[in-house]
């Protein structure tokens, strides 16, 4: 390894960022809503910086040991992937932008070449293009995994949110509630049901919970499970459940797999179970 050759592209390269900086953001088009837009002038000076960084430790590798360039993407790369996961970038358009600069950066290279063409051996071009591109590759790997890894924790709290809205008991009086459920049950949102039917309750001080299932398409023996266990559970703590709207296709799939629903009191429709419990909407304030 030619050192001080190293050391001159090195300096060569990072010398003046901006440059490549430049003629990256040159290359941008207009694409509303994107991070990446040309007319995205609120981002530019962000990405300008990013891109600073990015040059620096893609250059490192030159005199820098294994261990402390890879510290630095890992560092960039957590960096970078929280502010596209946060701008909603997508990641495609990320490694369209990686394979962009990849291309400007060894336009850059060429040229420190041509400058110093007596002082420069074919393996150390050989030695440059092995090194750089494998590291631009490892870039843009652990670039991917701190994305997926953030991208994955915001879809995993916008799921926990969704879940707690949309299991909201409606008190009808001091000691009974109804749970309106809308949408598909699969299993995740069956156990969260559970939890939160289980404190909601303890919460109201109930004695009778409705749940209707009118809004619900699709029940399949593990979700007909999980509502059997909060029936069992809620009668522990003194809740008696019962079902209703529950649809006939839905019926219909339940006798085909054998679900029994006849140990939970069930009516046609909501009106009908309340008026089977003797609680008429017009007593109720």
């Amino acid at each position: 390894m030619n050192i001080t050759i190293n050391k001159k592209l090195y300096d060569f390269i990072t010398e003046d960022p901006s440059i490549l900086t430049d003629k990256w953001l040159s290359t941008r088009a207009n694409t509303p809503s994107s991070v990446y837009s040309c007319d995205n002038h609120q981002a530019e000076g962000r990405l300008r910086e990013q891109n600073g960084l990015f040059i620096r430790t893609v250059a490192n590798v030159l005199i820098a040991s294994e261990d402390t360039v890879n510290q630095e993407i890992k560092a960039w790369a957590q960096t970078v992937a929280l502010d596209r996961v946060e701008t909603r970038t997508p990641i495609h358009e990320v490694i369209h932008q990686f394979k962009i600069f990849r291309g400007i950066f060894w336009d850059h290279i060429r040229e420190f070449v041509s400058k110093h063409k007596g002082e420069i051996s074919e393996s150390d071009i050989f030695h440059w293009s092995s090194l750089i591109h494998s590291t631009f590759d490892t870039v843009i790997g652990t670039f991917a995994e701190q994305y997926f890894t953030y991208y994955s924790g915001r879809l995993s709290v916008q799921s926990e949110l969704i879940n707690e809205l949309s299991v909201p008991i409606i008190p009808l009086s001091d000691t009974i509630g109804v749970l309106p459920l809308i949408g598909e049950i699969d299993t995740q949102r069956a156990r969260y049901i559970t939890e939160s039917v289980l404190m909601q309750s303890k919460d109201y001080h109930l004695t009778h919970l409705f749940i209707d299932l009118s809004g619900v398409s699709i029940i399949d023996t593990m979700v007909a499970n999980q509502l059997f266990q909060i029936t069992d559970i809620l009668k522990l703590i003194g809740v008696n459940v019962h079902i209703s709207g529950i649809r006939p296709e839905i019926a219909q799939t339940a006798v085909q797999l054998g679900i029994n629903f006849n140990k939970i009191p069930t009516q046609a429709n909501l009106k009908q179970a309340l008026k089977a419990n003797k609680i008429l909407i017009s007593d109720i304030h």
